[in-house]
């Protein structure tokens, strides 16, 4: 039993001879003679470098160039059977780009040498492909090294260069110069503006908290103004109702001593008028006449002698009807 690994190929082969292709999964070979020759993927892209040495220009001059090529395995069969295998198809690829490479560079001057790198390789590409189809796909190609060989011809040529380059290279310097002094002039300047900004916000935050602190003062005064004013009203209030209630206590204490005087001229002037009407009353009262009826004195006692000193008595005046007291008609009568 084999496994194949998914975007894996497989070839089957009986005594070495090719009897099946297979695609990922498990496999089960019940023949003995059978076996699995070859397993290859055929969606990975491999990679493969091609360097050239010493290959001619169009001026005779010797030039080594790098080319880094990917290749992806296409049809399986074609690439064991017809290419080889990977020996066999290193060595044919090898072959190949060698020869491509080396018309290539037969076609370019020593000084363009330096322009290939990174140049399009389609042509290139097209000519490996149509060697390696239906095999080996060749998707991607890319020149990354391409220099002359020889030292020496390299300082000349690039001597000029060199020069250009140094030329730039002042140039650049002398305008980075300027650059660089136009930018602290600028940051100088930027610098002074924000510190005139800065003091200026901070004259304006110090005006700002002069007022606020002159409000707060003003504030204070007030509210203590208010509170003094308040606190002399309530004094004002509680002296005035201190001394509305003196008064007041004053007065009643007053009405008090009034009405104990008055009472007692009223009791006084009531006990004289009692004395008064009493007086009066007694004046006019009858006088108790003695009229002795005991026989000790050999007087007369007898009936007629008793009306004959009645009629002799003098009669009381009559009261008036107001001054007359309760029970004076029963006096009369008696």
């Amino acid at each position: 039993m084999v496994m194949v690994p998914d975007g894996c190929a497989a070839l089957i082969t009986r005594f070495g001879k090719l009897e099946q292709v297979v695609g990922p999964g498990r496999i089960i070979l019940l023949n003995p003679w059978k076996r699995v020759s070859y397993i290859l993927n055929t969606t990975r892209e491999y990679p493969f470098n091609a360097p050239v040495r010493e290959a001619p220009t169009k001026g005779g001059v010797k030039a080594s160039i790098d080319l880094f090529i990917q290749f992806r395995i296409s049809d399986p069969v074609e690439f064991v059977y017809t290419l080889g295998a990977v020996r066999g198809f290193e060595e044919k690829l090898g072959n190949a780009v060698s020869e491509t490479i080396r018309s290539l560079i037969y076609e370019q001057l020593a000084a363009d040498i330096y322009n290939m790198v990174g140049e399009k390789t389609g042509r290139l590409l097209d000519q490996l492909n149509q060697q390696f189809r239906p095999a080996v796909e060749l998707p991607n190609a890319n020149i990354t090294h391409a220099e002359p060989s020889d030292r020496k011809y390299r300082v000349d040529l690039a001597a000029p260069e060199m020069v250009r380059v140094a030329k730039e290279s002042a140039a650049y310097e002398q305008e980075w110069g300027l650059t660089r002094k136009r930018r602290i002039d600028q940051l100088q300047m930027d610098i002074e503006r924000a510190k005139k900004v800065r003091d200026a916000r901070i004259v304006e935050v110090k005006a700002s908290l002069n007022k606020a602190r002159e409000q707060v003062a003003q504030l204070l005064e007030e509210q203590e103004t208010n509170a003094q004013r308040v606190r002399f009203e309530i004094e004002t209030r509680g002296r005035s109702g201190l001394i509305a209630a003196e008064n007041e206590a004053k007065a009643q204490q007053r009405l008090a001593q009034a009405y104990r005087d008055n009472r007692a001229v009223l009791q006084y002037e009531l006990a004289l008028r009692r004395l008064e009407v009493g007086a009066e009353l007694a004046g006019k009262a009858p006088q108790p006449v003695v009229v002795r009826t005991d026989g000790d004195g050999g007087a007369d006692t007898s009936a007629l002698a008793t009306l004959l000193a009645a009629q002799l008595l003098p009669r009381p005046a009559a009261l008036p009807s107001a001054e007359r007291p309760a029970g004076g008609v029963g006096n009369d009568a008696a």
